[in-house]
This record gives C-alpha cells, structure tokens and sequence, in this order.
C-alpha cells in the first residue's frame, strides 16, 4: 500500500485503516495522531453479484453471515 510506505518512510501523515499499519504501529515505525477526531475503521462493504435470477444458497448464506457480524 503507497500510503502506508510513504508514511513509513517519514513523507508525512496519512489516513490508513489500522488492519494496514498495525505492525508498523507495534514496531514503533508509526505512530497514531488525532485519535479524538478518528471514526474508526468503517468501510464500506457491497456484495455484488450478476447473471443468475436466483442466488446459490451458500452465497446467500454468506452474506447473511457477514451481514450479522458486520452490521448495518
């Protein structure tokens, strides 16, 4: 990830999720800044499928399971 290089290499600060950098965080490379004013990792996730009128029931299954462990 560019960012997460850039930033590991003293270029400045950078907007990363934390699942990127925490290693780095953990080895002293990094450091956190502005956690006050941090939404937390909040991505964005959209199941996308195409093509079949019916969906298979394990990927169906799937994403009920996601759904449930993610939330809204």
């Amino acid at each position: 990830m560019i960012m997460r290089h850039l930033c590991t290499a003293g270029a400045g600060l950078g907007r990363v999720g934390q699942y990127h950098v925490q290693p780095d965080i953990d080895a002293g490379l990094l450091v956190p800044v502005l956690e006050a004013h941090n939404p937390q990792d909040i991505e964005v996730i959209h199941a996308v499928f195409a093509g079949h009128e019916h969906l298979a029931a394990r990927i169906r299954a799937f994403i009920d399971f996601m759904a449930g462990r993610l939330g809204d």
